[in-house]
C-alpha cells in the first residue's frame, strides 16, 4: 500500500546542517592538505639525504638532511629546485633568506620588470614594475647606507676603524671595497618586496642582510637535541611524527653531583677551529661569532670563551654535521 505520508526521523537520523557540513568539509581538506605536505617531506628528505652529503652545498646544510629538508619544501613554493633551494635559501634571524639576485629572477619569471636606473660608487637606484601596472623605486647611497650603520668609519683618535663595546668592528669593510654591489643588494631586496610580496612569501630578509645587518641583540637559547631521519625532519618543520615512528632522542643522563668548571679552549684548540670554519666557508668575523653563538646557545664576544669540549663539539659538526660526544678531546 503506498502512502504519501513522510516517514518521522528517529533521533539518531540527524541531517547535519549547512554549516556543520560546511565545517565538516573544511576540515577534510585541511587533513587532505597535511598528508599532501607530509608526502611531499618525505619526498623532500630522500633528496635532502644524498645531497647533503656532497660538496654542491652549502657547509650550512651539510650533514643536516633536515634542515636541507625544510630550505626544500620552502624552494618549491617560491618555485626552485631542490638543488636551487639549497644554494639559495638561508637563515637570518631564525626567518628564511634568499639573495637579492635570486628574488629579482623569481620575479622576471613571473612577468615583473625590475631594471637599475643608476649605479655608481656613491648611489644605486633600482626600479620595478609589477604585471598590474603598479612601480616602486629604491635608492640606496652610500650616506644612506653610513647612516644605517653599515659602513665603518675610522676613529680619528685611533686612526683604526671604529668597533663596538665588545671589539666588533661597526659596519662591514665591503662596504668599502665592492660598494655597487653592497648597495645594490639593498636597493634591488627592497623594491622585489615592494611590489610582489605575494610571489616571496613574506621574506624579510636577504642573504645579504646577514653580512651587512648589524647582529640582532637577542638572547640565544641552548636548544634542544636534533632528531635524525625522517622523524628529525618532522620536527624541523614543526610537524608530529606519524603514529609508531621512533623519534631518536636521546635518554637523559643523571645529573652530575659536583659542578666542576669544564676547561677553557687552549690555542691550539682555537687554531684548529680556525681553519675548520675556513674550509666550511665561514670567513666573517661576525658571522663567525653569531654561527659559534648559536652553536653553544649563548652570546659570545669571542672565540676564546669556548671551552674545549665546546670547540671539539663544532669542529664536528662543521665537518660532519654531527655534534662529539661530551669530553671528546678536540
Amino acid at each position: 500500500m503506498t502512502t504519501n505520508d513522510i516517514a518521522h526521523l528517529d533521533e539518531g537520523d540527524t541531517v547535519p546542517s549547512g554549516a556543520s557540513f560546511a565545517a565538516t568539509t573544511d576540515s577534510s581538506k585541511a587533513i587532505d592538505t597535511l598528508m599532501s605536505h607530509a608526502k611531499a617531506m618525505d619526498i623532500a628528505y630522500s633528496l635532502a639525504e644524498g645531497m647533503c652529503k656532497t660538496a654542491l652545498v652549502p657547509s650550512i646544510y651539510r650533514g643536516k638532511p633536515a634542515d636541507g629538508t625544510a630550505a626544500i619544501l620552502y624552494g618549491a613554493e617560491l618555485g626552485l629546485n631542490p638543488i636551487q633551494s639549497l644554494q639559495q635559501i638561508f637563515v637570518v634571524h631564525g626567518a628564511p633568506a634568499i639573495y637579492a639576485r635570486t628574488m629579482v629572477a623569481l620575479l622576471k619569471v613571473k612577468g615583473y620588470h625590475i631594471w637599475t636606473e643608476e649605479s655608481t660608487d656613491e648611489s644605486v637606484t633600482v626600479c620595478g614594475q609589477a604585471p598590474s601596472g603598479i612601480t616602486e623605486s629604491s635608492t640606496w647611497t652610500m650616506d644612506r647606507a653610513r647612516k644605517a650603520g653599515y659602513v665603518p668609519e675610522v676613529d680619528e683618535r685611533t686612526g683604526k676603524f671604529k668597533t663596538n663595546d665588545k671589539g666588533n668592528l661597526i659596519g662591514n669593510e665591503k662596504y668599502l671595497k665592492d660598494p655597487q654591489a653592497m648597495l645594490y643588494a639593498k636597493a634591488a631586496s627592497e623594491v622585489c618586496r615592494k611590489i610582489a610580496p605575494d610571489v616571496l612569501l613574506g621574506i624579510a630578509h636577504t642573504r645579504e642582510d646577514l653580512e651587512l645587518d648589524p647582529p640582532e641583540e637577542a638572547t640565544l637559547q641552548r636548544s634542544a637535541p636534533k632528531q635524525r631521519g625522517v622523524a628529525g625532519a618532522r620536527a624541523a618543520l614543526g610537524i608530529a611524527s606519524k603514529q609508531g615512528e621512533k623519534a631518536d632522542t636521546p635518554q637523559a643522563s643523571e645529573p652530575p653531583t659536583a659542578e666542576k668548571t669544564p676547561p677553557a679552549a687552549t690555542p691550539a684548540d682555537l687554531k684548529r677551529l680556525d681553519a675548520a670554519l675556513t674550509d666550511a666557508g665561514i670567513l666573517d668575523q661576525e658571522e663567525r661569532r653569531t654561527f659559534l653563538s648559536a652553536r653553544v646557545g649563548h652570546e659570545l664576544r669571542a672565540a676564546r670563551e669556548l671551552t674545549r669540549d665546546e670547540v671539539a663539539s663544532i669542529i664536528r659538526f662543521v665537518k660532519e654535521g654531527e655534534p662529539a660526544e661530551a669530553g671528546e678531546p678536540a
